[in-house]
């Protein structure tokens, strides 16, 4: 299947579809309130790249179909497509384990909505760079650019709270300045850069481990 380009364009065309539907259900396009503050938070940004990253996908993929037919490499913008998995994969990871506990979990979870951004649209873009991207293109500083999504974010997300900016959901919970409770400073201060060290440590070890992954298989298919 990885050396089908006719396979990987359907599954491309299918996630970028899935992943669309999955933002503007979050923004509220289909319930008549579109919301333009739910794409400040972590969770529709790293979907909008997945969305971005499938729609170069499809591109090069038809490109490749045109150019040299349907068998051959479905690998394009390896790197990137690093950056954009690793980024999508913290959205999965930390909404499952912190956010989800802190809901107080229940089936409001299981909505199409909730489900789509945080888990579906995830293993899509997981599935695609693990199915169809060449091992062996990442670079051993590669991590350390990884790193710079989620805390631009962070950087992002304080710079807008402490500004006055509110951010507010589709429920009736209150508007708050900051978007997480571990990225609040009202809500546990300077607990924040706890939360931001732990997390950053993480998602480095998950950078590391994909690089390690990536040169072992890399070293395999050679």
């Amino acid at each position: 299947m990885r050396e089908n380009r006719i396979f990987a364009l359907c599954y491309r065309c299918a996630a970028f579809m899935l992943c669309l539907a999955g933002i503007l259900a979050t923004a509220g396009a289909f319930a008549g309130r579109f919301n333009w503050r739910m794409l400040l938070y972590y969770t529709t940004e790293s979907n909008i790249m997945v969305l971005a990253m499938f729609g170069a996908l499809i591109a090069k993929t038809a490109a490749g179909i045109k150019k040299g037919g349907t068998e051959g490499g479905c690998s394009y913008f390896e790197r990137l497509s690093a950056i954009v998995m690793l980024s999508i994969t913290v959205t999965l990871i930390v909404f499952w384990l912190l956010l989800a506990p802190y809901f107080g979990g229940g089936m409001g979870l299981l909505t199409f909505t909730n489900m789509q951004v945080h888990a579906i649209t995830p293993l899509l873009m997981i599935f695609d760079y693990f199915l169809f991207a060449e091992p062996g293109k990442l670079k051993k500083h590669d991590p350390w650019i990884f790193a710079v999504i989620p805390l631009g974010y962070f950087a992002q997300s304080t710079a807008l709270g402490f500004s006055g900016f509110k951010y507010g959901g589709l429920s009736s919970a209150p508007a708050t300045r900051f978007p997480y409770f571990f990225l609040d400073f009202d809500l546990i201060g300077s607990r924040v850069f706890l939360y931001v060290l732990a997390l950053t440590v993480f998602f480095m070890a998950l950078a590391y481990l994909l690089l390690w992954y990536d040169r072992r298989r890399g070293g395999l298919a050679r």
